[in-house]
């Protein structure tokens, strides 16, 4: 999980969300607690062998939270991938629209209504042998779809090295 992209220079670490994961962390770091258990069950059916997180928030406000995440066996990668991308595609609203990128063999979802700290957001995901990548790029008031692509380019990136 070295592969993981770095914390830019300048950049603050979420260091208590950083690094290695085991099953229950991981499950317990993506998912809703109330879905946690149904979704560890899922993963272990996938064969899921082990998770690398990593966050910061940067100097100009954006944040970045990205998993990664290793399967013993592609199928597993490309069955979360395919199982997410099925869910946020029936998620779909007016405030959370998904799109397809085709140049990453990704699909995203822009988040456009508000947290609780005013930031919109954009979801990208994709798979690479038996790696699940998940990308999550927050921005004030409005999402970067642009910003969050780039993301995701640089972190698959990092793993065709």
């Amino acid at each position: 999980m070295a592969a993981i992209v770095p914390v830019p220079a300048g950049a603050h670490a979420w260091t208590d969300r950083n690094g290695a994961l085991d099953l229950d962390g991981f499950a317990h770091g993506l998912f809703k607690a109330e879905a946690v258990s149904q979704e560890k069950a899922v993963l272990v059916r996938r064969r899921f062998v082990a998770a690398a997180r990593q966050g910061w928030i940067a100097n100009d406000g954006s944040q970045a939270d990205i998993f990664l995440v290793r399967f013993a066996a592609p199928t597993g990668a490309e069955s979360m991938y395919k199982s997410t991308a099925a869910s946020w595609r029936t998620k779909s609203t007016p405030h959370q629209r998904t799109f397809a990128d085709p140049a990453d063999h990704a699909t995203g979802c822009v988040i456009s209504s508000l947290d609780n700290l005013g930031n919109a957001s954009v979801k990208l995901i994709s798979f690479r042998s038996d790696l699940f990548v998940y990308v999550h790029y927050f921005t004030a008031a409005t999402p970067d779809r642009s910003g969050a692509q780039k993301l995701l380019r640089r972190q698959l990136d990092a793993l065709d090295k």
